[in-house]
């Protein structure tokens, strides 16, 4: 049986993303749909130095309402920006240092943004010992008007996937019959009662054995039944 999870690159997410690598054979990142521009692509929350949870975002070039993530870049001042904002939050700046790996590729942005991305989570992914295989959507031909449901379809049938996994939001999004009528299983994660704060911050701060024994801890699935989502 090969496996599959699909989503957005995010920057430095939750613990509770990661259990898509924890499970997948295959972690797809989908880079290939609409730049979600409140979303977590570019930015995250970190917290400061009164405890309170502030927005770190990515510096970006401007772009039109209907680009794709695979097709933003950072902005020429970029590396500045990432560098002033670092400042705020004490968690981060104290700590970054001990990290040279890490620091290096965070305060100094190569490539696009999906490129940096990658990056961020290929170094979570090597910190915690999943080592799914990591590809892009955007390396696939899926067909433009593909949408929703039969894009996510479409991807795991060119991975030859017999199963595809998501997070608890696929309960409001897909429905399990459409996916048994291409031979693939739907799993939805039941939800996370881990650790909410990103993972740049707890990897900082916490060893990542711990956190991946929170992560192996909550590998439970939602159960299916006439095309509807439940929890034992």
């Amino acid at each position: 049986m090969t496996s599959v999870a699909i989503m957005q690159p995010y920057f430095f997410p939750y613990a509770g993303y990661y259990r898509l690598a924890a499970a997948a054979d295959i972690f797809v990142l989908l880079d290939c749909v609409q730049f979600p521009r409140r979303g977590w692509v570019h930015r995250n929350k970190f917290t400061k130095q009164d405890g309170t949870q502030g927005w770190f975002t990515l510096p970006l070039t401007k772009s039109d309402y209907h680009s794709l993530i695979l097709s933003q870049q950072f902005a020429n001042d970029a590396d500045e920006i990432i560098k002033q904002q670092i400042n705020s939050y004490p968690h981060i700046f104290q700590n970054l240092a001990n990290f040279e790996e890490l620091s290096s590729f965070i305060c100094n942005p190569q490539g696009s943004v999906v490129d940096y991305l990658e990056d961020t989570i290929n170094y979570t992914l090597k910190a915690l010992d999943y080592r799914p295989q990591l590809i892009r959507s955007s390396s696939l031909k899926i067909p433009t008007e593909l949408r929703g449901q039969r894009r996510i379809e479409e991807i795991c049938r060119q991975l030859e996937a017999n199963c595809y996994i998501n997070l608890e939001g696929g309960v409001n999004y897909y429905k399990p019959d459409g996916f048994e009528q291409r031979g693939i299983e739907l799993k939805v994660l039941a939800p996370y009662q881990g650790e909410k704060k990103s993972l740049l911050e707890r990897l900082l701060t916490e060893t990542a054995i711990n956190i991946r024994k929170e992560i192996q801890g909550q590998l439970q699935f939602y159960k299916t039944d006439n095309n509807s989502f439940f929890l034992s």
